[in-house]
């Protein structure tokens, strides 16, 4: 969920949505009470400080252990010395300044991001029992997604499979908005659940016969391979996919067409994946002019970071949208 924290009484808002959440992932007493706490120290954080700023809530499961990710983005002045606003006492604004050291206490995992001029972003996971698990497979992701204003769903639905040696990932954009583009979206990311194809190519062409009965769909699916080193990408239709290096961009092309309606030709892309590379996929509600260039430093940071910072600069804001990000790490 994310929400716009642009005056004081949205704050109670965010709150309240991110304590809840934390009670559904079944997290005990205390740690919901840090939960709230750090929450409202992000939120109070841009409503003080910021220009445009939102909260993003993300419940996360990951391997069977539970997460609550809280992202805090703006458009502010950005913080120009890190360290010394971490220090507890330190205000810009004559309050008490101890909103970050604090949140960095309270969460199980925190991160930083601003420069000035851009912006900041703000990232606080939340692990339930206090415990980020050990990472089965060597794959980072980020991602937000979300309806067209005016919509309570989605016609955006992104999944991933884990795989041996890797990941396979899906966005899958149902033509229109609403009900219908949601369930054509969601069609498609259950033929990824289901399927017994680990190859892009297979799958896609198993999703465009499983749409027919539905409106269709521009799908895409990437397949990651850690040990082979090795990304294979296949798909139809406006879905955008980019391998992304220090100071380069690589497109993956995707075939004209709609799964579930009209796909004359489905084909497989394959491309060398180094230790830096970083997969970025998104549909068309995300303008395709971003460069991760005009960021520095952001490639370093979580991969969620980075899926926030183009969705906050990029996102066309007249249909749905959904950006996914991820990056291997040694």
């Amino acid at each position: 969920m994310l929400i716009e924290v642009s005056e004081s009484s949205r704050t109670g808002e965010a709150r309240r949505h991110a304590v809840a959440c934390a009670q559904q992932l079944r997290f005990k007493e205390e740690q919901c009470g840090a939960v709230a706490i750090a929450t409202t120290e992000l939120a109070t954080n841009l409503v003080k400080h910021a220009q445009n700023g939102r909260l993003m809530i993300q419940p996360i499961s990951q391997h069977g252990h539970s997460c609550l990710r809280v992202i805090a983005i703006d458009s502010g002045p950005g913080i120009p010395d890190i360290s010394r606003a971490m220090n507890d006492g330190h205000s810009t604004t004559g309050s008490m300044g101890s909103g970050l050291g604090a949140i960095r206490r309270l969460c199980d995992a925190f991160e930083i991001y601003s420069v000035t001029g851009i912006g900041t972003v703000i990232r606080a996971d939340f692990w339930l029992g206090g415990t980020d698990p050990a990472r089965h497979i060597p794959v980072e992701i980020g991602v937000v997604s979300e309806p067209i204003a005016g919509e309570e769903v989605c016609g955006d639905q992104w999944a991933i499979r884990v795989i041996s040696n890797g990941m396979l990932i899906m966005i899958a954009d149902g033509l229109g908005h609403g009900i219908l583009a949601n369930e054509a979206a969601q069609e498609a990311t259950q033929v990824l659940a289901q399927t017994r194809y680990l190859e892009p190519a297979s799958i896609v062409n198993e999703v465009h016969h499983a749409l027919k009965k539905t409106r269709g769909a521009a799908v895409a699916v990437a397949k990651l391979d850690c040990q082979k080193k090795l990304l294979v990408f296949a798909g139809v239709g406006n879905i955008s996919g980019n391998i992304v290096s220090p100071g380069s961009s690589r497109g993956l092309p995707s075939h004209n067409g709609t799964a579930g309606q009209h796909a004359s030709r489905i084909q497989e892309f394959s491309y060398p994946w180094r230790s830096d590379d970083l997969l970025v996929m998104h549909s068309d509600g995300l303008a395709s002019r971003w460069d991760m260039e005009r960021y520095p430093g952001l490639l370093n940071k979580h991969a969620s970071m980075i899926a926030a910072m183009l969705h906050r600069d990029f996102s066309r804001r007249r249909d749905d949208v959904t950006v996914f990000v991820a990056k291997v790490f040694s």
